[in-house]
């Protein structure tokens, strides 16, 4: 029996395809997959990140599963509401389509300390950079976290996937990369690296040249 998701998380699948014990690239969308429009809520402001639709498709090419994980405390904040999400869902999985690639899977926290009622250690468990998001895509998917890697632009990107065990994180300089840069590369720690890249076309690059994803 699924236990139901708390009120305030998404996912864009319950019973995705699975592939056991492969390794998975989890995703930031603000900043890695798109680019960065404070409060992304209308459709006809998406547009792909530069290298992001490569990227998914080298990443499948590998063997890998690949999943969107994002904060969208707009909806705590009143700015937008859960179908604006979706309709943006809607024209990224297009976009994307349309470059001949997906995501596996997405899940998004509508959760803010500041805006949802009652916020306690359950809601921050779920927002990044607590870790529930990847634990919840990582279960679904059934990947091997312990060779896993994050992309992301913010250090709360880079410490979620320290706190959920994954191999390490690349952050980028993309979205608000610029001023979380320093942050996000303090958070390395023996078995959680972090790698600096320009863009999500270099994190292919970096990905590619240490065969990322191979079984150990």
């Amino acid at each position: 029996m699924t236990t139901p998701l708390p009120d305030g998380i998404w996912i864009s699948n319950e019973n995705p395809e699975r592939r056991e014990g492969a390794a998975a690239l989890f995703l930031d969308r603000d900043g890695v997959i798109v680019r960065e429009v404070d409060y992304l809520f209308r459709p006809e402001d998406v547009v792909l990140e530069r290298g992001a639709a490569k990227l998914i498709g080298w990443a499948h090419a590998q063997g890998l599963a690949v999943a969107a994980v994002t904060n969208q405390a707009g909806i705590a904040r009143g700015r937008f509401g859960w179908p604006d999400f979706e309709a943006v869902e809607a024209e990224i999985a297009r976009q994307l389509r349309a470059a001949g690639v997906a995501l596996d899977l997405i899940v998004a926290c509508a959760y803010h300390p500041d805006h949802t009622d009652g916020y306690d250690d359950a809601h921050a468990r779920w927002r990044k950079p607590g870790p529930a998001m990847i634990d919840l895509a990582a279960e679904k998917l059934g990947i091997d976290r312990s060779r896993s890697f994050m992309i992301g632009d913010k250090a709360s990107d880079v410490e979620a996937a320290r706190n959920a065990g994954l191999a390490g994180a690349i952050h980028v300089l993309t979205g608000h990369g610029p001023e979380e840069r320093g942050a996000a590369m303090t958070l390395a720690r023996p078995g959680f690296e972090v790698i600096a890249a320009a863009d999500p076309e270099e994190a292919l690059a970096l990905l590619s040249a240490r065969r990322f994803g191979a079984a150990r």
